[in-house]
């Protein structure tokens, strides 16, 4: 037997918001808007989920079948804090794991078997966001990638080519090597024979093609909020165009421009201006500790890099027999 609430919002003016909660089959699913879950309270027979930042309207699930709970309710327990109650017959034991946007509370245990194939899909579905900026969503600009993939082949990714190409991440140096200096405005993801998307829904404002950085596509999403798309071999769209989120808009084959290996240059351009897209990455995953372990393990590694590009860089530019 399978429950489902839609939660109205009162009028309290919170940074995040549930949207959902639901019960099926021993699994409370809490979907969320920016909500951040804190440190469960837990006694015999109830278990307190605490949700920060957050606005819901008191709620109820008290018919359903399960052996030993008896009710799930919530309530805004304070202005910043949502309180969800779950009550047993007796102590129960279970697991709490928490994805982007979704908060899950299984009983016993969060087995994959448990899982029904729609919930696999969406959990799976959430590691296609990237994070959210002016109340949209965006999407990893590559059809099919996911957020630890990203990782793989950005931040985490060291070049065959490290002094001509640079290091992937956003102000890292370019043009050193010939003496001369500019900050990356963006991030590489190295990929090949791949089909880029639209990371949110816009439209085309350019279309074009020059020698630095081959082919690419910019869209606007709205309030001077834009994404460019670099080192293209084909575009798929044209100027004036509307694309939904996820749509198909170029594809990478080959090295293009001044990329030395095949590679969307991705950048997100609030006010029209390049913005480092990681923190906003670690913001939307902060309640995900392993994507965040991930994040930081990078981050060590590419100081060391940094270090490593600069001194291959001055050998590079050193005179011969000196």
């Amino acid at each position: 037997m399978f429950f489902i609430i839609l939660v109205l919002l009162p009028f309290v003016n919170m940074a995040g918001q549930i949207n959902e909660i639901s019960f099926d089959k021993s699994i409370i699913t809490i979907r969320h808007l920016g909500c951040q879950p804190q440190t469960p309270l837990k006694e015999k027979t109830k278990l307190i989920l605490r949700m920060g930042s957050c606005a819901t309207k008191r709620g109820q699930i008290s018919h359903f079948l399960h052996p030993n709970l008896k009710r799930i309710h919530w309530a805004q327990h304070d202005r910043k804090t949502v309180w969800i109650v779950v009550s047993f017959l007796n102590r129960t034991p279970f697991e709490i794991i928490s994805f982007p946007h979704q908060y899950l509370v299984c009983f016993p245990t969060c087995n994959s078997s448990h899982f029904q194939p729609k919930q696999i899909t969406e959990i799976k579905a959430s590691y296609k966001m990237m994070f959210m900026l002016n109340g949209l969503f965006f999407q990893i600009p590559l059809e099919g990638m996911l957020m630890e993939d990203f990782l793989d082949r950005s931040i985490g990714f060291v070049p065959t080519d490290i002094i001509r190409d640079g290091l992937p991440h956003f102000g890292s140096k370019r043009d050193d090597w010939l003496n001369k200096s500019r900050k990356h405005l963006g991030y590489d993801i190295y990929t090949n024979q791949s089909n880029v998307i639209a990371a949110a829904a816009g439209t085309v404002t350019k279309v074009r093609r020059n020698a630095t950085a081959g082919l690419y596509i910019k869209l606007h999403h709205g309030h001077r909020l834009y994404t460019l798309y670099i080192h293209l071999k084909t575009a798929y769209v044209e100027v004036g165009q509307k694309v939904k989120q996820g749509e198909i808009i170029g594809r990478i084959d080959g090295a293009v421009g001044n990329a030395v290996a095949p590679q969307l240059h991705f950048e997100i351009k609030p006010n029209n201006r390049s913005v480092d897209p990681i923190p906003l990455i670690e913001y939307f995953y902060q309640n995900d500790k392993q994507m965040i372990d991930k994040i930081k393990s990078y981050q060590k590694m590419l100081s060391k890099m940094i270090s490593i590009r600069d001194n291959e860089v001055k050998k590079f530019l050193k005179p011969s027999g000196k």
